[in-house]
């Protein structure tokens, strides 16, 4: 994906958070220790927030699962 959700190009640096949101997603999705795991989702739920607000992605996590 180049374009965010309103049509207008990524920048490098959109990209960038939208790839580690994405391996965010995946960590919690694996079978980790619960301090990890507890972590791990609180990291996405910062995350979540620039992406939502730079229109990268739209989701509520609770519809994926976290």
């Amino acid at each position: 994906m180049t374009q965010d959700l309103l049509g207008n190009e990524m920048s490098a640096s959109e990209e960038q958070l939208l790839a580690v949101y994405e391996q965010l997603k995946d960590l919690c999705n694996q079978d980790l220790p619960p301090v990890a795991a507890s972590n791990i989702r609180a990291a996405l739920a910062l995350v979540h927030q620039a992406v939502n607000g730079l229109a990268l992605e739209y989701e509520h996590l609770s519809d994926i699962g976290v």
